[in-house]
């Protein structure tokens, strides 16, 4: 029982980084991420690149990237 507790909690741990970005919105043909720090930008650059090679066989191209409460937000269009 007690490996088995900590495999889920160092699985959680590892999920962490995970959730500082997430995508949020996706209307044809653009997506967006919200994101924590900076350092997080190039993990959704990464993200859409995927969204929109896989969804439209495209590249994707930052449209608008602007601060967002205590985060920040990143459009980008599937070119």
């Amino acid at each position: 029982m007690r490996k088995l507790l900590m495999g889920i909690l160092a699985a959680s741990v590892l999920a962490l980084p995970a959730c500082a970005t997430r995508q949020v919105d996706a209307s044809p043909p653009t997506v967006t991420y919200a994101y924590n720090s900076d350092s997080d930008y190039d993990n959704i650059v990464d993200r859409a690149d995927q969204y929109c090679e896989q969804k439209y066989k495209a590249d994707a191209v930052l449209v608008d990237r602007a601060a967002d409460g205590a985060g920040y937000k990143a459009m980008f269009a599937c070119k």
